[in-house]
């Protein structure tokens, strides 16, 4: 495809990243992302009103059978209708670019080998950090180096959450009700709470950085912030520390080791400073050493941008289509006891970050 030539995409789903990506895509005056047409827009909804109220359609077949149509975006959520659409998109040709890290979680082995199988690509660089470029640096800059660990703190809700315990001495309940009421926390928030969200993004982190398809049902320890009190974080507070949400993946020899859990993050560390619904991602090589990345982790603009960032990849033909191998079922330890603890006053042990 030409550089300058218009591409025609459709998007599957016009909620908060699909309108966030409408609305990047308008702002844009950079190319090739300002030669982009979006063709078709999937919803139930008619969005009277919005200009591009006469693209709206719940006809998929009219998006598959449409040969302009080269690029679909799929950001409906969901791991249903999801991956159906997307596993037919790829059938017909057509490149799938997804923020959708269930289906990426779920099916992202199968998808990947369909996409090859027809020549096309899928992308999910908006799957794990928002709108930070994590996915394809971990493809690209770190190719040439051993990659040993990858850390983040990959929740905005459980970051908004333990800070506002910490600095207004809130709750877990009450800083949560305060989450919710500014629109990052869900009505049911237990998918962040427990560490389930935390759990899929790292699982795709670390399935990238060490060359496996590797699930989140494959990560033996996830703990979420529920028994994370006010006391605990006061006395982390005395230690010098921070209490946080973080999901780890760790080379051991030449196993791994994968958990999520709450840590105390001592003041020498980089994520110590990270606050609010931010996120961070920490990608350790043997040669580079440690790589910070930084930014906001949800909202529409955030992930459109990095939705949008895939989309220039595809048509710049710059993207680095890798092969990963199926994780061996002894590739991860169930040993989840490695590494530093701390025992509070209160007599909680924490894990230690740094």
């Amino acid at each position: 495809m030409g550089y300058f030539a218009m591409t025609n995409i459709a998007i599957l789903g016009f909620g908060t990243v699909g309108g966030g990506v409408y609305e990047a895509i308008s702002r844009c005056n950079k190319k090739p992302l300002c030669d982009v047409n979006i063709k078709y827009i999937l919803d139930l909804r008619t969005f009277e009103g919005h200009p591009l109220a006469d693209r709206v359609t719940t006809d998929f077949d009219k998006i598959i059978n449409d040969e302009s149509i080269s690029i679909v975006l799929e950001t409906m959520g969901g791991d249903g209708v999801a991956y159906k659409f997307s596993l037919a998109a790829l059938k017909a040709g057509k490149n799938v670019v997804t923020s959708n890290k269930a289906v990426v979680d779920k099916y992202g082995r199968e998808l990947e080998a369909v996409a090859r199988e027809n020549g096309v690509v899928y992308l999910y660089e908006a799957s794990v950090g928002g709108g930070i470029p994590i996915i394809a640096p971990l493809n690209e800059c770190f190719a040439s180096d051993d990659i040993v660990r990858v850390a983040g703190i990959l929740n905005g809700t459980t970051n908004y959450i333990l800070t506002h315990m910490q600095s207004e001495g809130k709750s877990l309940a009450e800083a949560l009700k305060s989450a919710q009421e500014l629109g990052y926390a869900e009505a049911d928030p237990h998918a962040d709470i427990a560490g389930l969200d935390s759990a899929r993004k790292i699982a795709i982190l670390a399935g990238i950085a060490f060359g496996k398809y590797i699930s989140y049902n494959d990560i033996p320890y996830i703990e979420g912030i529920e028994n994370v009190t006010s006391e605990d974080i006061a006395l982390a507070e005395q230690l010098g520390c921070v209490i946080r949400l973080v999901a780890v993946a760790e080379k051991v020899g030449d196993k791994a080791r994968l958990l999520v859990a709450p840590h105390l993050v001592g003041n020498k560390s980089l994520f110590h400073a990270i606050t609010e619904a931010f996120n961070a991602v920490s990608v350790t090589g043997s040669a580079v050493g440690e790589v910070v990345f930084y930014g906001q982790g949800a909202g529409a603009l955030p992930t459109a941008a990095a939705v949008c960032g895939d989309i220039e990849r595809v048509i710049s033909n710059r993207f680095v289509s890798t092969v990963r191998e199926q994780c061996e079922k002894d590739f991860i330890l169930q040993d989840t006891e490695g590494g530093k603890f701390i025992t509070l006053q209160n007599g909680k042990k924490y894990r230690y970050f740094e």
